[in-house]
């Protein structure tokens, strides 16, 4: 079950556990999503696990870590860097 909304959501903590939950569905494949929005996904996560944006190598390092990048989108395109890119490029418009 998921809301129309998340601006209907009010409390903090449900807020984080609906973005914990929608993690960890489209890190399982078990939400289809388009590997553009993963991406933009992917760099919200990195936000969140480790703040602002520092160098390339360590987003990259970072990337290898977490579980940001779902099988199936790296599957549908042409390398890891690729899609560390796409997610590179995303991060970097984040800021606090």
């Amino acid at each position: 079950f998921y809301i129309e909304s998340i601006s209907y959501l009010k409390d903090n903590a449900t807020i984080e556990l609906f973005f914990l939950n929608a993690k960890s569905c489209i890190y399982k494949e078990l939400i289809d999503v388009d590997s553009e929005v993963v991406f933009e996904l992917a760099s919200y996560i990195l936000q969140e696990a480790k703040g602002d944006f520092s160098s390339n190598e360590v987003v990259r390092s970072d990337l290898k870590k977490l579980p940001a990048l779902p099988t199936q989108a790296l599957k549908e395109h042409p390398s890891l860097a690729y899609c560390e890119d796409r997610v590179i490029e995303h991060y970097k418009k984040l800021n606090g």
